[in-house]
């Protein structure tokens, strides 16, 4: 999966996740699949973070964010502040992130739901815009969220940037415990009471070799939870919800096209890459495995090279690689061998 993998720099987008977190936070729950257990232990490990704090919930399948959440807000005192924070983004500017989360903090004590919303640098129609009000009055600059907007068009995309109103959906919250498991009980009970369910009966350890402890939720207790993400379940159906216009180096590295934007490149604006041989190509991003990779006379082309599949595509394309994968899968490519 692509937080556990490192893709920028020298540790994992998940490794980053709770790194920068365990600045601001005094202590970790995970959420996440039981088979991506050993990978997600054995990487916290790495970070050297103590295994003190660290509380595992595995679920058997996923029933989306809304869900995960409020397990883990579950196993929380209802007046503790809780950052919901995806593991698969990057953040550059953690400094800035932190000053931001502790502005969220305090509009959080307050009763509120906060959101973090990306001041846009461009007319993006690959993410939901969040819209605030005009009254920018709150800690950190926020603003109580008027309404949120699904994934735009590209007229309607120019329109919303040039509001300082409207900022991206990061798909990171803050909030107690309490008012988000009240908010979940008053818009999507259904949701609400499944998860208490499941919670009650869930099932907890202690992992002899890391520490950690682990609860874990039975597959038919999982199932009988109705699947939806925060933002439909409760964010969008609330009138308690604030968002900060956030600027710390944010992104969601949904695409290939977006892993180009952020990683180092050479004097051609090819991704620095070890064993690339380069004859006059430009702009490219290569992502190599074992193999020496030769790019001549080409540009603006993404590669990616691992054990099983070579992936070549255009830039500005990468959203398609998904059709390129479900083909794969059905089996499509070998049928016609």
């Amino acid at each position: 999966p692509k937080q556990f993998c490192d893709l920028v720099g020298d540790e994992s987008l998940f490794q980053g996740t709770v790194s920068r977190n365990r600045n601001v936070c005094e202590k970790t729950v995970v959420v996440t699949n039981r088979d991506n257990y050993f990978m997600a232990a054995n990487q916290i490990a790495e970070t050297g973070i103590p295994f003190g704090g660290v509380l595992f919930f595995l679920e058997p399948c996923g029933r989306n964010t809304a869900p995960a959440i409020a397990l883990a807000c579950l196993a929380l005192s209802p007046d503790e502040v809780v950052l919901v924070s995806p593991s698969d983004h990057l953040v550059k500017d953690v400094a800035a992130y932190e000053t931001t989360v502790r502005a969220a903090e305090q509009i959080a004590r307050s009763g509120k739901m906060v959101t973090f919303g990306i001041k846009p640098s461009y007319a993006e129609t690959g993410y939901g815009y969040i819209e605030g009000s005009s009254d920018a009055s709150l800690p950190g600059g926020g603003r109580t969220v008027k309404a949120f907007h699904e994934k735009p068009d590209r007229a309607r995309a120019e329109t919303f940037i040039k509001n300082p109103a409207f900022c991206w959906n990061s798909g990171i919250f803050c909030f107690t415990a309490g008012v988000y498991l009240a908010e979940l009980k008053k818009s999507a009970p259904a949701i609400y009471d499944a998860s208490l369910r499941a919670y009650e009966k869930a099932h907890r350890d202690s992992d002899e070799g890391t520490g950690f402890v682990s609860i874990h939720i039975a597959f038919d207790d999982m199932t009988a939870i109705p699947a939806n993400s925060i933002d439909y379940a409760v964010m969008e159906k609330s009138a308690n919800v604030a968002v900060i216009p956030s600027d710390f180096g944010w992104n969601d590295l949904g695409s290939f096209d977006s892993l180009y934007d952020v990683t180092d490149k050479d004097a051609d604006g090819n991704t620095l890459c070890e064993g690339l041989v380069n004859v006059e190509s430009k702009n490219n991003l290569i992502v190599k495995g074992k193999r020496t990779v030769a790019a001549i006379g080409i540009e603006d082309i993404i590669i990616v090279d691992t054990h099983d599949a070579l992936l070549v595509a255009k830039r500005g394309s990468s959203q398609l690689v998904k059709l390129a994968v479900e083909k794969l899968q059905a089996g499509s490519e070998h049928e016609k061998m």
